[in-house]
């Protein structure tokens, strides 16, 4: 079986500039969370046996990775024995194997705090080698992470990014009810997919489910862009509202954030906690750093929580950046993240097949958006009622094109 998930980045080849972008240390940066929740007594399934492992089996999962995808699965971590060691010891990953009867290794899948904010899972890694995939162990092992999940109490969201060539991750993370969320575009370069038969680089689908735990968080927008998150937090089960912002300014001092250069997926991403008043002007060298470097993607990632949010929508789409989404609670302090982007060629949608109806009409959405912020229109959406929140989840549609 293909990966469920692929990881939100590849630690280990990213490097990660200091320059103007702050390093986001503040306070709350990561939640606290207990260092292992109780491990569940192994489950039976037939001939396999389903169970959590420890930091003394971590040896396990790069052997089983290799198996599936020699060394070129989509995150190089998952062939480092000792960091998979100490992320099983310190509770950051937890993982799950399913083994024959014969002691042969049958699968795996993980959930891991890999977002900024430590109270939202990330479930990914999961592989079935090919001799034991038509057992249908899959289901059981994933559903063994998202038992551990749903019973955690500290645990607000899970999350997955699926791979959108194909519909098979799609429909596992669907069925299990997580929700389409948004796209990053081109996030999967064409070498990592070759065998796959992909023409071009390949989007992933934020697949994201709430536990309705945690802080309510609101997102301050620009008012083009309201009613399109709105919509897009009830998709995910989230009761904070959206917030537009008339006349949004940023704020007078320097952006706080980080930038990261993911080479492995030929992407460079900004991190904005907060917007200063310096970032139309930072924006241009950061772009050229990343098509210089041979990057196909600048990608934007806005904390929505502060009213500033929505000075920085409206100063990067005259830019370019097209929104593509929300990674909702990922960011500190359990803010919701918009995802904008800007492809220094043609963003490969062609090749993405969502997997339902959400998903279908979302992608229409980014494409259109894609479209008018490219061409420098002004993309049209319905407003948020200004009077009746309670109104506020009527599908905001872009008028379609000629």
């Amino acid at each position: 079986m293909q990966s469920v998930a692929v990881a939100k980045s590849d630690g280990s080849a990213a490097r990660q500039r200091a320059g103007w972008f702050h390093r986001l240390k503040k306070r709350g940066y990561r939640a606290k969370r207990p260092a292992a929740l109780p491990t569940a007594s192994p489950l039976r399934i037939g001939d396999y046996t389903i169970a959590r492992i420890g930091p003394e089996e971590a040896g396990l999962i790069p052997d089983g990775f290799r198996r599936v995808y020699g060394e070129n699965y989509l995150s190089s971590a998952v062939y480092d024995t000792e960091a998979i060691g100490t992320a099983l010891r310190s509770g950051e990953q937890i993982s799950f194997l399913a083994r024959h009867v014969s002691g042969d290794f049958a699968g795996h899948i993980a959930l891991r705090r890999s977002a900024p904010n430590g109270s939202i899972y990330e479930i990914s890694q999961g592989i079935v080698v090919a001799e034991h995939r038509k057992a249908g162990i899959f289901r059981h092992i994933f559903d063994a992470a998202l038992g551990m999940a749903e019973n955690d109490p500290t645990c607000e969201a899970l999350f997955g990014t699926a791979l959108t060539n194909h519909k098979i991750s799609q429909r596992v993370l669907s069925e299990a009810g997580l929700r389409d969320v948004g796209f990053e575009i081109d996030y999967v370069p064409q070498r990592m997919l070759s065998r796959e038969g992909a023409a071009g680089p390949i989007a992933t689908v934020v697949q994201y489910r709430s536990f309705g735990r945690g802080p309510v968080s609101p997102a301050y927008v620009s008012p083009a862009l309201a009613g399109w998150v709105w919509r897009l937090l009830r998709t995910g089960g989230e009761a904070g509202p959206a917030l537009p912002v008339v006349r949004a300014q940023l704020t007078r001092r320097t952006c706080l954030g980080e930038e990261t250069d993911l080479p492995r997926f030929d992407m460079a991403r900004l991190t904005l906690e907060e917007a200063g008043d310096d970032l139309p002007r930072l924006l241009p060298d950061f772009e050229q750093r990343s098509a210089a470097a041979g990057r196909r993607t600048a990608q934007v990632l806005i904390a929505l929580d502060r009213p500033q949010a929505a000075a920085a929508i409206e100063s990067l789409r005259p830019l370019g950046y097209a929104f593509s989404g929300l990674l909702p609670r990922y960011l500190p302090g359990s803010a919701h993240g918009a995802l904008l982007y800007k492809s220094f060629g043609r963003p490969n949608f062609k090749e993405i097949q969502p997997y339902t109806e959400q998903a279908s009409a979302l992608l229409s959405d980014v494409v259109l958006d894609w479209h008018f912020v490219t061409q420098n229109k002004e993309l049209v959406h319905e407003s948020l009622p200004a009077l009746d929140p309670a109104s506020r989840g009527a599908r905001t549609v872009p008028q379609r094109m000629a």
